[in-house]
């Protein structure tokens, strides 16, 4: 009887690995290579294109505010840039020194409403996501986005995620917008007990109630309703479709339903540090300006005062140029002038006074993003 003939299954072929080298060491596909080539030049355009956008509006930026402060503010007061100049260089070194620390104490007191809005962030490090955020939004023109950009990067190398950071976001400039639009109000209420009054503040102060109470029926929608929130989660949804950035209605839906919940509660264990941080802010801020006319020699009652405080709080929500800058020096002297402060020290005590709140706020805070950036692990550089 023959023996029967064994055969060996049949089984899919092995890799070597002499065979799998020789694979990768193939030349690769010429299509592949052109389409990655492709790729990469588009996205080095992009490049290209956005720090060309930057620079431009940077350079529109700085250009506007120039016209605005050098040609139309002298107009605005009726004073020469001689008479300005006098002003500002009979100011005393040590009252520049008791300028800087108020400016300084009121950045200090702003921390308590910023680390309220962010359970877990120390004073210390909410200073520095104010004055690096401010540092580049006072930069460019609608720089408030590329200040969030800068905070966030710096909230997550402190291990806040992107819920809690915009949580933090979303409730700092909501009460800080509730307070600015509620100024203007004070002020004319203020004035009217007075022998002054304008015009001009009158009709900012009805544009004010206005947005105030469309803005607190917004916000109070948004922190108490899911319907709300899960139809801005729907809004959210189309446009990231549009931009081509496909995204899942529901998840989106569910998340803002959670985050409106978080928030919520955020808010009603915080408000109080919320709004003794803003409103203390806003009161050092005013007591600045009412110092700076005192160095520069001007006597102005606390209502005028605090009505060129309420003007400027205002014009900083329109911000077509870096921080409105321009715009609030020519709005605030305009209001001063207007209600009998005189024109030359009106318009110092503005520059002194926005030298602090806007200007000194980009090299301080350059300066200390500068250290952050050079102190980060080099884990968290790459991550960002």
């Amino acid at each position: 009887m023959a023996s029967p003939v064994l055969t060996r299954p049949a089984t899919a072929p092995t890799s070597s690995p002499s065979a799998h080298v020789a694979r990768v060491g193939e030349p690769a596909n010429p299509r592949d290579m052109r389409t990655r080539l492709a790729a990469a030049r588009s996205e080095e355009q992009v490049r290209r294109r956005s720090r060309w956008s930057v620079a431009l509006k940077a350079l529109l930026g700085v250009g506007l505010t120039g016209v605005l402060i050098v040609w139309a503010l002298p107009r605005a007061v009726g004073a020469s840039w001689s008479q300005i100049g006098e002003t500002v260089t009979a100011v005393q070194p040590w009252q520049l020194g008791l300028l800087a620390a108020l400016w300084l104490l009121g950045l200090a007191v702003h921390t308590l409403a910023l680390s309220a809005a962010m359970p877990g962030l120390s004073h210390r490090r909410s200073f520095l996501l104010n004055i690096t955020g401010s540092f580049v939004s006072n930069l460019l023109p609608l720089g408030g986005a590329a200040g969030t950009v800068a905070n966030y990067s710096m909230a997550r190398s402190w291990g806040f995620g992107p819920v809690a950071f915009a949580r933090w976001a979303l409730v700092t400039n909501v009460w800080d917008t509730l307070v600015k639009l509620a100024l203007p109000v004070i002020a004319i209420t203020w004035l009217s007990t007075t022998t002054l009054h304008n015009d001009a503040l009158g009709t900012v102060a009805i544009i004010s109630v206005i947005a105030l109470v469309l803005m607190v029926i917004g916000v109070a929608a948004l922190f108490l309703s899911d319907r709300v929130a899960r139809g801005l989660a729907r809004v959210v949804a189309r446009a990231a479709r549009v931009i081509r950035r496909p995204s899942d209605s529901v998840t989106w839906q569910h998340r803002a339903v959670e985050m409106r919940c978080d928030t919520a509660e955020l808010v009603a264990q915080g408000w109080g540090r919320l709004t003794v941080g803003k409103v203390a802010y806003a009161a050092l801020q005013a007591v600045l300006l009412w110092t700076c006319l005192w160095v520069v020699g001007l006597h102005v009652s606390p209502a005028v005062v605090f009505a060129a405080f309420a003007v400027q709080n205002v014009l900083t929500l329109f911000v077509i140029t870096p921080g409105a800058a321009g715009f609030v020096e020519v709005g605030m002297a305009g209001v001063l002038v207007a209600l009998g402060a005189p024109a030359a020290g009106a318009a110092a005590a503005i520059l002194l006074y926005r030298g602090f709140v806007f200007l000194m706020e980009i090299p301080v805070g350059g300066a200390l993003m500068g250290l952050w950036v050079a102190r980060r692990p080099a884990d968290v550089a790459a991550a960002a």
